[in-house]
């Protein structure tokens, strides 16, 4: 059977009649009867569509662009409704679940120099939060910013904003160093900068674009510490991953590395004799090369990357995000995944679309997942 290759531009651009709707999805229905397209512009035009659909196990490379069709058409029709998808749902089946949505809060806190605790929920935007001797700011943009008098601070002043499950913040620091959080981790920075150095400490995960800075005609060095691994950087956009995998991605700029912990205020002299290249990873051990460097920042974005991705490692980072422990059958920890999905969609959505594509069960019991 010939299908002319126009009509899935139509029907992706909801420009279909009744007739050729029914005739593509019947073809979806029925994949593996119908013969691969041999010419180039359509199979250009199934892999277009990757980033559209949400997971698939991989397959060899000759039915591969059959669950890029069948998927990415899919996603384009409704981000809400499964159309197709959703008659087949003896795909997955389910029981005893609980609807556990996506986290609407900033779930973090600010911690003053006199480790007070304040709900960074609680302040609204354009609100702001008078300490005394600083004020705090959220803007509209949702990010936090200080306004202080650097000659009235006789000593440097270190807050902390810390993320807790679910959660995430902007912070723009004094110097106009720009850092996003991820979920479960924190920032330790002083309100003003001074002398010869610019320093942070991060536990979990950053994304950092920092600003340049130079006094007496020379560059301020600025690093960011961490228990097993300190970062020099000289001007740059990064991720730096100091959870249990341990990555640091380049985006612009350049980045070296002490492969020793380090706090702050520490006087000792480091060695950094480690230094990368934009796009490329490293992850304390060796340097990568990167496919996709935008896929380090995917949480910054609001959205899962899954390429490279298998569903043990994805579960992890649902259980980061959701708040749920989430166990995975040995049977199905190593499938691969690639495309994409949002972290605003509930945990029962994320699940139900890997189920529409691989077969498996889910059951939740004392806040556990159990996927089989």
């Amino acid at each position: 059977m010939k299908i002319d290759d126009s009509i899935f531009a139509r029907y992706q651009a909801g420009k279909c009649s009744a007739a050729e709707q029914l005739l593509v999805e019947r073809w979806l229905d029925q994949l593996d009867r119908f013969p691969e397209p041999e010419d180039r512009p359509m199979l250009m035009l199934l892999e277009n569509l990757d980033d559209k659909m949400p997971f698939a196990r991989k397959r060899k490379k000759q039915s591969l662009w059959k669950w890029i069709a069948a998927a990415s058409i899919l996603m384009v029709l409704s981000t809400a409704t499964y159309l197709y998808w959703s008659s087949r749902a003896d795909h997955f089946r389910y029981a005893n679940i609980e609807d556990v949505k996506a986290p609407i809060k900033s779930n973090a806190v600010v911690v003053l120099e006199n480790n007070m605790e304040y709900d960074l929920d609680k302040l609204k935007r354009n609100d702001t939060l008078n300490t005394g001797s600083y004020r705090i700011v959220r803007t509209e943009d949702d990010e936090i910013i200080y306004l202080t008098d650097p000659a009235q601070q006789s000593k440097i002043v270190y807050n902390t904003i810390r993320t807790k499950t679910g959660g995430t913040a902007h912070v723009q620091l004094a110097d106009g160093t720009q850092v996003w959080l991820n979920t479960n981790s924190e920032l330790r920075y002083p309100i003003s900068f001074r002398g010869d150095i610019r320093e942070v400490a991060l536990q979990g995960e950053g994304y950092f674009e920092v600003a340049k800075q130079e006094r007496n005609h020379k560059r301020v060095p600025f690093f960011v510490r961490g228990n097993t691994q300190t970062i020099q950087v000289l001007g740059t956009k990064f991720n730096a991953d100091f959870t249990s995998n341990n990555e640091t991605a380049l985006l612009e700029g350049a980045v070296a590395f002490s492969d020793h912990g380090s706090h702050l205020g520490q006087s000792k002299k480091d060695q950094f004799p480690v230094r990368i290249r934009p796009n490329q990873v490293y992850d304390g051990k060796k340097i990568i090369e990167a496919r996709d460097i935008t896929r380090y920042i995917d949480w910054k974005e609001g959205y899962f990357e899954l390429n490279d991705l298998n569903v043990g490692q994805l579960s992890r980072k649902l259980s980061a995000w959701y708040g749920v422990e989430i166990k995975v059958d040995n049977s199905l920890a190593q499938v691969q995944l690639f495309g994409r999905v949002r972290r605003d969609k509930s945990l029962k959505e994320v699940l139900d679309l890997m189920g529409q594509v691989y077969p498996m069960n889910y059951t939740m019991k004392n806040n556990y997942i159990y996927i089989k």
